[in-house]
């Protein structure tokens, strides 16, 4: 039986401390085979330096460098773009942080719950937090919720346990690439999830396969701002119709598709429009529900146009 054909993308920035282990986890995986495809965002460490090394010892991997910083979220989009359009077709594309480290099934089971199958699939799995290198258990103890709605505001579907197949893949590359500023803020992963969620399949595997590094240096993942850090966002705009402008971005990709939280991104997308509908938006149970902040700060967002 032939091995799956998978594209792994790596997007690096100063990882020279983690980089190491990290591709030696993605090179020693069971039953499939790999090609690395890595980018570097502009590191001034000894990342590109590692990476070169790596290379010389392994015609898997292949370096996609082009010296512009674009931080983590463009970045990834920018390899997966590169890839589809560039490169050989592959089975499956999973997206690859520098710093985790991979379970030596992590694709093989990736592959065991996807299948053949021939419509968009987006594969997801649980993770274990790994903390001053030990493993500190099991990350999600529920299945986190899969609905646009409930993932609009708040990430809990991480890019680096995201395998896709082929269909999917080229359907967010088919149609048009989110806004950077969007891409900063919420990153590659909150996009592709978004898109599986209205146009193809979402599997969550309650298992983990990738020990999930927490360290002082993440940019992205689990980050813990303070409330001061939190107003200064607001105030200084950074969170600024971030909802509105992904409700638009969808809407606009997918006009004539037919999904169930479709009333949902319109609310978001044209709330500014009246204040009736300002006033519908905050008052909508479900997307109350699907909310991770302050009822009162939600509702002060939504009257100011902040949503």
């Amino acid at each position: 039986m032939l091995k799956k054909q998978f594209a792994v993308l790596m997007s690096t920035y100063n990882g020279e401390l983690f980089i190491k282990e990290q591709i030696d986890s993605i090179l020693a995986q069971k039953d499939v085979d790999i090609t690395l495809y890595i980018r570097d965002d502009g590191s001034n460490d000894n990342t590109v330096k590692l990476i070169k090394e790596y290379i010389k010892k392994y015609d898997c991997i292949r370096f996609m460098n082009d010296n512009n910083n674009l931080r983590p979220g463009a970045s990834f989009m920018k390899l997966l773009l590169s890839v589809l359009k560039k490169e050989k077709k592959y089975d499956f594309y999973a997206f690859a942080d520098q710093d985790d480290i991979w379970l030596e099934n992590k694709l093989s089971a990736a592959v065991e719950k996807i299948g053949d199958n021939d419509k968009p699939v987006l594969y997801c799995s649980n993770q274990y937090i790994y903390k001053n290198g030990k493993n500190e258990g099991i990350r999600f103890n529920e299945i986190p919720d899969l609905s646009i709605v409930g993932h609009i505001t708040k990430n809990e579907i991480y890019g680096c346990t995201m395998v896709m197949n082929y269909a999917l893949a080229k359907l967010i590359t088919d149609k048009k690439m989110p806004a950077k500023n969007y891409l900063d803020l919420r990153c590659h992963d909150s996009w592709v999830l978004h898109v599986a969620l209205i146009a193809g399949k979402v599997i969550f595997d309650k298992n983990a396969y990738i020990l999930y590094r927490i360290h002082e240096n993440n940019t992205i993942g689990i980050v813990n701002r303070s409330l001061g850090e939190r107003i200064s966002r607001f105030v200084h705009g950074v969170t600024k119709n971030n909802r509105e402008q992904c409700a638009k971005m969808l809407l606009a990709n997918f006009p004539n598709t037919d999904f169930p939280d479709r009333k949902y991104l319109e609310e978001f997308a044209y709330y500014r429009k009246s204040i009736n509908k300002r006033l519908g938006l905050i008052r909508d149970r479900n997307i109350c529900k699907g909310k991770q902040e302050n009822a009162f700060l939600f509702a002060v967002k939504a009257i100011f146009g902040y949503i």
